[in-house]
Formats: C-alpha cells, structure tokens, sequence
C-alpha cells in the first residue's frame, strides 16, 4: 500500500473534509497506524508549516506508535527517540494546545516503557530538561505549562496502558518514589505569590492526577490545606473540589485513617460555600462540593460509622456530613429540570445501610438508635421528590428529561428498599400515615393527586423486601385502595403496579383479593391505564391461582368483555389471565368458555385466509396466533407445581387437557397458515411458538396428534427453514425420542430435517448461522439423549459432520460454540457407533486442519476459546490419529501462519497432546499459540484480550 507523505496528506483531507470518503480513509489510515512505515511519516507530520489537523495526527499516530508498538523499537535507538521526542514537545511549546498533549503523552509513554530498566531516573530528568533556565527558547510560563501538562498525563497513561501485571508493579512502584517530588513541586507552585491561575489550575489537575498513585497521599497535609484554599478562588473552585474528591476516593486512602478523620472536619466548613451556591443556584458548584461530601461519605463509610461509636470527639462532625449529604438528597425542585444533584446521593445511602445491616448486633441496635430519625427524614424527603410536577409543566417536558426522571424514580426506589433495610415496620406506619394524609388531600381537591401517587409508588418500591407474615400495615394499605379517588391515570397505572408487586404476599393474606380485584377489573376495562392492570393481574392470577376461585367468574367474564377494546400486547397479556384462571374451573366450563372466547378467533383467521395477502391480514394472523400461544402456556389442569397444587387441580387427573381439545381443532387450521404463508418466517416463527407452547404444556399428552405436529414442522421447514422449527423439533425429539411406538416416525422425520438443512446448507450456510446453530444444539441433545437416532441409514451424518466443520469458521460465536459442542459430543459418542466412528476417522483429518486455520487466525480470536474441546476430545478417544494429522499439517511450511516457527509448532503439538483431562491447562496451550499464530504474543492487544493485566 502507498504510505508516501503526499498519500498521506491527501486521505487525511479526505478524512477531515469529505463524509463520503471518510470511511475508506479511515480504513486506510489505520492500516497507516499499524503498519512500520508510521515511524517515519509521524515525523514528517510534525511540521509547524502542515495544518494544525496533520500535526495532531502525527503525534496522535507517534503515541499509538509508542504505546502499542514498542516491541518494533530495537533498545540501541530508545536514547536517540527519547531526544527526539522532547526536542519536538519543546518546539510545540507555544502550541497548538491538542499537539502538545497528545506529544505529552507519547512521551509518557515512552516513560513508562523505559522505567525503571532503561531509564530510572526518567522523572528527575524530564523535570529537569523542561526548567526555563534549560530551555531558552520558550518562555518561563510555557516551560511550566508544558512540564505540568506531562506530568499530569503520565499517570493517567499508566493506569490505561496495558501491560503485564509484573510490570506494572514495578512501574507503579518507580512512579510511587516520584509522588514526593511531584507534590513538593505542586506545593510550591501553590506558595507562589505572584498568582497565575491558569498555572494553579493546571497545577490542582497534576495533582488530582499523581494522587491515585499514592496511598498514603492523605498525609500530604500542607497540601491538602492549600488545596482547600483554592476552593474558595471562583475560578478554581470546581478543579480543586475534583482534586480533593479523586484524595478522598483512593482505593488504599483507608490506611490513613485519621488523616480521613481530619478532612471531614475541614471540608464541612465548606457549608458557608455551599449556601452561597445554593442562593446564587450555582449548580455546578453545587454538584462538587456534594459530590466532595458523598464522596467522603460513600468511600469511607465504615471508617466513619465505627468512629461514631468508638470516638465521642468526631461524632458531631459526622454527623453533620451525614445531614449535608441528606440536603443534598432535599435538593428543591423537580430532578432534572430545576436541579441535577440530588441524584449523586443514592450511591452512598445504599452503601450506608449495607454497612449498618451488616454489622453485628450490638452495634446495629446503636446504629438503628442513632440513624433511624435520620432514615425516616430521608423517606420523607424522596416522597417529595419523586412527586410529579402539575400536567401542564409536564407535559412542557422533552422525551429525555421525562426519561430522566423516570430513572431517578427507580433509583429513589430503590432508595426506599434500603430505607425499609433499616426501619422495618416503623416504615410501613409512616407510609400508611402519609398515605392517610394523601388520601384526604386528593378527595378534597381531585388536581392534588401527586402525593397520594408518591405514597403508593414507595409500597411499590419495599414490595419485594416485606416479610410474608406481616400482617398489620399490608392489610390496612389493601382495605384503603378502595378509598382512593381512581380518577388521574398516573394513580391508577401507580396502584396497579403496587397491588402486582405484592402478589407473592397476596399468595399468603388471600383476604386481601376482596380489596384488590375490583380495583383490577375495573383496570383491565380502562384503556388508559391497561398496561399497568394487565400487568397486575398477570401477576396475581400467577401467584394466587388457588385462592381465586370465589372471583373466577368475574375475573373472567370482565376479561371477555374487556379483550376487544385492549391494544394487541394487552390482549396478549391478558390471556395469561384467562388461561390462568380457567385452569382451576370445571372442564365443561372451560370448554364452554372457550368457545366462547376462541369462535370470533378462529372465524377471523379463517377469514383472513381466504383473503388476499397483505401486511393488516399479517398482522392479524400473527396476533391470533400470540393470543392462542399465551393460553397454550398458562391453560393447564395438570398440576406440575406442588405450590400450586389444590384439589380441584388434583380431581382432573384423568380429564382432557382443554389445551389438547383446542389444538386439535386448530390444527387444520394451522396447517393452512403454513400452506398460505409458507415462505413468511414472521408467521412461521409465531406458528412454531404456539406449537411449542402447546406441548410444553401437554407433554407426552401431545402424543395423539404427534403425527400431524411432525408433518406441519417438516412442512414448514421445507419452504422456510428457521430456527423456531428446529426448536419444536428438539422438543418433540425429547419428549418422545424414547417412546417405542413413536421411534419409526421420530426418527424418519430426524432424517427429513438433516437432509433439508444439509440441502439449506450447501447452497448457502453463510447466510442461515441462526438456522445452523439452533441445529447443531439440536444435534448435540440428540447426541447425549438419543444417540440410536444416528444409526439411521437414512442420516448422512458425514455431511453433518463435514458442515460443522465448515461451521467452525464463521464468524458468529454462538454458532461456532454449537458446532464445537456437537463435534465434540460426536467424538466422544463416535466409539459406540460404527458409522460415527467411521465419520470421525474418514473426516478427523479435515477437522483438525479446520481447528488448527481457527487457531492460526483465519477465525476471529474469540472462536478460539472453543477449539480445546474438540483437541480434547480427539486426544481421549482418537490419540494415535490425532498425532498423525496434527504432524502432517504441521509440517507444512507456514501453516497454520507465518509467525510461527517449527519448534514453536512442535512444542505446540507436544503440549496437545499431553492434555486429556486438563481443560484450563489446554486452552491455556491453546491460546498462547494462536497469539504466536497472529504475531500478537506480547502486544498490548493480547495483553487486553486475554486478562494478563
């Protein structure tokens, strides 16, 4: 490829200026990046005569060069690079400002490749080499600007720079050693009189930066303090509280436990700020200085929490930081259109009543003593923020803020569970007071409805951490739904949710259903709010079958009448109701119920069929046939759940399933769909989700109409071959793959299905991955289940084989990890079965120059992971072989790549073969090879890709 400078120049001004070319020349300057002629060109780009966007580049592709490619660098010239790079940092000194920091860091990186070994002095030095005295040719403000600025990428080049975990302890512990010097150099700049801010800012960032390479940066005092000074400087004020929270926030800041203690009480002297921001509505000044607090708060809360106990002199202090972090959660105004800070505060209070809950006894009671007003303030807090502003500013509100919110309310939510963690039944009575209190206010005035939804949406939220005996509070929240003035769409849709959310508690204080059901009826008839009712009724009738028999009628007849007017995924849903419901009615109920209930269904598929083709008649089949699936799933009389089970279940042992009466006749009519709408894999995948939900729910009870059932799946495989057939098929594979009577007809329509996708799969396998994994998962189960299948004469198994073999090179992973696991399972199967074995030893030769190309690198790296497997398998059951073709490809010369040498494969097959019973071991093998095999082995690629870092 041309990588000439005047090439270069032209795609870069492609890549800038012209959006059609823009992808071509981003494929080619990447190949520029990787390729050793970058070296040079870098340098030539570096030119103060090319625009400002060439000389970015050029240092932009200098630091990829010496982070990412080290390795093209031979030690004799690392002296000469290092001159070369400061020489042109120092002649970008005056800018432009994007040049001198990508420069920066490439020489941070040359810095950390070449510490401590090559260069050990490396930091001494570049402070040395960038004092105005030894630079004349800038001034002494770009000299300082232009060291501050590297010093302060270098650490943030360490932590994302790849490398191995040895190395990057020694250069950590190189960096550590310079922590002093650096901050003494801070300081100093901090002590200065003649202030320049651009240089304090600057300054206050190197700090922040070096900070997370120091545990013990804590015991900095003089520093901190200075730091601490700067926050009250307007335009250093937000730099310095970042600096402060990245000190408080390190990882070991915890060994410094009394310099933690010291801070707290120095930064809530900042309260006197914060109020001023506040009046001002300084919201970024705000947000840090929260965020500062927090993060104190949130990193050291167990520091904290035993200091309260232990040491009386700093309770008032933290407490106080504990009440600010609370006014910051008191933040007024609706999240996130009049304030943005509230939200940081969720984080430390889920951190806060870990610790408290997990903390032993005697100190719980104390905690709980000193935190419990504390808690319920902050209940009381989020039950004012998550409260709706009135309709008409909301509905000023764009889509994203809208979805802001609704976010910040889950979070709140989860808020209130952590809350309950803590305050348990005296949670409850203080929701039931304020749902008292909302009640009234919105039976007065029907427009002050906000409350009473924020009282409602917490009982929501603790649903799921309420114990199932609590038998006080619940029952007089559920007596008091009946009260609410379910007139705002909002409250309703918030009620529904909060009665689905405690259907497990319901399952136990079945009482409550006289209170709930009514609410839930009247629900599923408003089309407003039938998402939410829908939802909650699903949830009830799953979870409190057995105690609803004394509604069912109701239940089911507002269902009935409500079905036509709900939108298609309610009508959906609610169908999990019916079918729910009808399972524990008498069989001739249910029959007349469903003829009811399926006679427009039916007539309105038979009608759509005789009509011409069209998208509505689409859609109208497929939703048909989603209701059908839905009562297929829930419909069932058979108890398979003792927690279900009751005794009108247990006395229809030896009645019809109402699933197999309905199934049998639809089923001509399904075979029609699949005639009319053969080559349509939408109607196909929603014919086959009925079929597989029907006889999930019968069983073996499917068994009458098991022909009919194989014969509409072949004859739907043979036109529009998906993956949902295939998914039918393994189930009706193992539900009757045992069954002697059966085993004739199971075992033609197996071979049917492997000669279609052998077909399917020869004329293009490229394009049908779906189809190909879902079969060899197939193929796999009936390897481990049902292995006889594949004696059948009529199964070419050699063109299965052959196919998942070719299957190993694709590039979708679930696809190869199907294949692999059928290859596999076939192996290992093979000795039993003569034909396999003879598949395995006319065709192993092939499968092992197919693993050995994936390994080699003709598969993306991520498929290599499941190439073990199969070399394992081969190893146990096929040694001798194996030995045999991995030294016949081997040998060959460049195989399975060019970066590979003979000793290196040698070693590689004597690894191998060494292997039958270490998995980790072998793909441990496995994967250093294919590293060698692509020319990665030591690249910060592979060291990203393979958790060496």
């Amino acid at each position: 490829m041309d990588f000439s400078l005047e090439t270069v120049e032209r795609v870069l001004h492609e890549f800038y200026h012209d959006a059609e070319s823009q992808a071509e020349a981003n494929h080619y300057l990447t190949l520029l990046q990787i390729s050793p002629e970058a070296w040079n060109i870098a340098w030539q780009l570096l030119n103060h005569s090319k625009t400002q966007e060439i000389q970015f580049f050029g240092a932009n592709m200098l630091q990829i060069k010496i982070s990412r490619f080290w390795h093209e660098i031979p030690a004799e010239q690392y002296i000469s690079l290092r001159h070369k790079i400061l020489e042109t940092l120092i002649n970008y000194a005056g800018g432009p400002k994007i040049v001198l920091t990508r420069l920066s860091v490439a020489l941070s990186s040359y810095v950390i490749h070449t510490l401590p070994e090559h260069w050990p002095s490396a930091i001494s030095d570049v402070i040395s080499s960038l004092q105005p005295q030894n630079i004349p040719s800038v001034t002494p403000h770009q000299a300082l600007t232009m060291l501050l600025e590297l010093l302060t990428v270098l650490p943030e080049e360490f932590q994302t720079m790849h490398m191995p975990c040895s190395q990057r302890g020694i250069v950590r512990n190189a960096l550590q050693s310079s922590v002093p010097q650096i901050l003494g150099l801070v300081q100093e700049i901090f002590y200065q009189t003649d202030e320049v801010t651009n240089i304090h800012q600057m300054a206050l960032k190197c700090y922040s930066s070096w900070s997370q390479l120091d545990p013990c940066v804590l015991e900095y005092e003089p520093l901190l303090l200075s730091t601490l000074k700067l926050v009250y400087n307007e335009e250093l004020c937000q730099t310095a509280l970042e600096a402060l929270t990245n000190v408080v926030i390190h990882p070991e800041s915890h060994k410094c436990p009394n310099s933690i203690l010291k801070l707290v009480g120095q930064i809530i002297k900042l309260e006197d700020l914060l109020s001023k921001a506040i009046q001002e509505k300084d919201m970024d000044i705000c947000c840090c200085i929260y965020g500062l607090f927090i993060a104190l708060g949130e990193t050291h809360s167990k520091l904290l929490l035993n200091t309260i106990l232990e040491r009386e002199e700093y309770r008032d202090t933290i407490i106080k930081l504990i009440s600010l972090i609370l006014q910051c959660s008191r933040t007024p105004g609706h999240y996130p259109i009049d304030e943005i800070c509230s939200e940081q505060t969720f984080g430390f209070w889920y951190t806060l009543q870990d610790e408290i809950v997990a903390s032993e006894p005697a100190k719980f009671e104390s905690y709980l003593r000193l935190f419990h007003p504390l808690f319920q303030s902050l209940v009381d807090t989020y039950l004012i923020k998550i409260q709706y502003p009135t309709e008409d500013a909301y509905q000023q509100w764009h889509n994203d803020e809208k979805e802001s919110f609704r976010c910040y309310r889950q979070d709140v939510g989860d808020s209130f569970m952590y809350c309950y963690n803590i305050l348990r039944e005296s949670m409850l009575a203080n929701l039931m007071a304020h749902l008292s209190v909302a009640v009234n206010r919105a039976s007065v005035n029907s427009s002050d409805w906000q409350y009473l939804e924020s009282c409602l949406y917490a009982f929501q939220a603790i649903a799921e951490s309420v114990d199932s005996e609590e038998k006080y509070y619940l029952p007089q929240f559920f007596s008091n739904l009946p009260k609410i003035l379910l007139q705002n769409v909002q409250v309703i849709s918030t009620t529904m949710d909060a009665i689905g959310s405690y259907a497990e508690w319901i399952n136990v204080h079945p009482e409550v259903l006289e209170h709930v059901v009514p609410i839930l009826m009247m629900g599923i008839q408003n089309t407003d709010v039938s998402p939410a009712s829908t939802m909650a009724l699903k949830d009830i009738t799953r979870d409190c079958q057995p105690s609803l028999a004394p509604f069912a009628e109701q239940i089911l007849s507002t269902s009935q009448e409500a079905l036509s007017n709900l939108k298609s995924r309610e009508r959906i849903r609610l169908m999990s109701t019916i079918g729910q419901v009808l399972s524990i009615m008498s069989l001739d109920y249910i029959m007349s119920y469903l003829e009811t209930l399926l006679t427009p269904i039916i007539h309105q598929l038979q009608q759509t069929l005789t009509e011409q083709q069209s998208s509505t008649s689409k859609t109208t089949i497929i939703l048909n046939l989603n209701i059908l699936s839905m009562l297929f799933s829930t419909l069932d009389i058979r108890p398979k759940d003792d927690t279900q089970t009751n005794k009108t279940l247990e006395n229809k042992k030896d009645l019809p399933q109402p699933v197999f009466l309905v199934l049998k006749q639809v089923m001509p009519l399904l075979m029609t769909i699949a005639s009319n709408w053969m080559s349509d894999e939408h109607i196909t995948e929603a014919l086959c989700d009925t079929l597989k939900r029907a006889t999930s729910t019968l069983l073996e009870e499917c068994q009458p109409l098991i022909d009919d059932i194989l014969q509409l799946l072949l004859h739907i495989y043979q036109f529009c071959p998906h993956n949902s057939v295939l998914d039918v098929s393994k189930q009706m594979m193992m539900l009757f793959g045992q069954d002697k009577e059966r085993k004739a007809k199971l075992m033609s329509f197996f071979a049917q299905i492997c000669a279609q996708s052998i077909s399917l799969f020869r004329t293009n396998l490229r394009e049908n991955t779906t189809v190909v994994e879902i079969l060899f998962e197939m193929l796999t189960q009936v390897v481990k289940k049902i292995p006889y299948f594949l004696e059948n004469e009529d199964v070419d198994l050699a063109a299965l084989f052959q196919c998942s073999i070719v299957a190993l090179c694709l590039p979708e992973k679930p696809t190869v990890k199907a294949a692999s696991s059928f290859i596999a399972e076939f192996i290992n199967r093979s000795r039993e079965i003569s034909a396999m074995l003879n598949v395995v030893n006319n065709h192993g030769e092939f499968l092992v120059g197919q693993v050995l190309k994936v390994i080699g690198g003709e598969a993306p790296r991520s498929m290599v992971e499941h190439m073990p497997d199969i070399l394992m398998a081969l190893n146990k059951k096929y040694f001798d072989n194996l030995c045999r073709w991995m030294s016949t490809f081997l040998q060959q010369q460049d195989f399975p790549s060019q970066h590979v040498s003979p000793v290196q494969k040698e070693h590689f097959t004597r690894m191998v073969l060494r292997e039958r019973s270490n998995k980790r071991k072998l793909k441990e093998t496995v994967s250093e090879f294919s590293l060698i095999c692509r020319g990665l082995i030591g690249s910060e690629y592979a060291a990203k890709t393979t958790g060496l870092t």
